[in-house]
């Protein structure tokens, strides 16, 4: 009994059910094709001039997109930022629960719960915020709650900079104790 016809012919079925589909594999091949540089869990980053630190920031998941337009970093799961003013005890706080940067830009879009607290006692809140941290200012169009000495200030808009220590809202309500002395 001669094997070899048999067994082309059972290779001659197998190759002819093994035909790709072109639309399938073009669907596949079109897949797209980001994903991040790299990614850090619990990651922190400590930024310093002339040895002292004037910048920390912790979050939860840290993503680098530098191979996308525009060139950017995700933070998720909880941000914490840090803003030194030449002590060893940060002067602001600056806690949300995401944040994008814009690498080129040094722009940060930060949202989701968002608070800073001044060394003042002073605190802001919203649920965006911009930073532009080439210019040291942190600024909103979105509806923002200022609490100080125990007056709650509302608005829609912000400007300040990027330590919180000297601000504007716009579109103010609330209501504001001035002493008569």
């Amino acid at each position: 009994m001669n094997r070899v016809p048999l067994i082309l012919t059972v290779l001659s079925l197998l190759l002819l059910g093994c035909a790709n589909d072109e639309a399938e594999v073009e669907e596949v091949a079109n897949f797209p094709k980001v994903f991040p540089l790299n990614e850090q869990y619990g990651a922190k980053m400590i930024y310093s001039d002339s040895a002292q630190k004037i910048l920390e920031i912790h979050a939860g998941v840290m993503k680098d997109f530098g191979n996308v337009d525009p060139p950017h970093v995700y933070f998720g799961n909880g941000l914490k930022v840090y803003f030194y003013n030449g002590g060893e005890r940060a002067s602001t706080v600056l806690l949300a629960d995401t944040a994008q940067q814009l690498k080129k830009d040094e722009l940060w879009a930060i949202g989701g719960n968002v608070v800073v607290t001044n060394g003042k006692g002073e605190r802001m809140s919203t649920e965006l915020l911009y930073w532009d941290q080439k210019n040291e200012k942190l600024y909103s169009e979105a509806a923002v709650q200022i609490l100080t000495e125990g007056q709650l200030i509302t608005g829609k808009g912000f400007e300040a900079d990027q330590e919180f220590n000297t601000y504007r809202i716009f579109s103010v309500q609330g209501e504001i104790t001035i002493d008569d002395e």
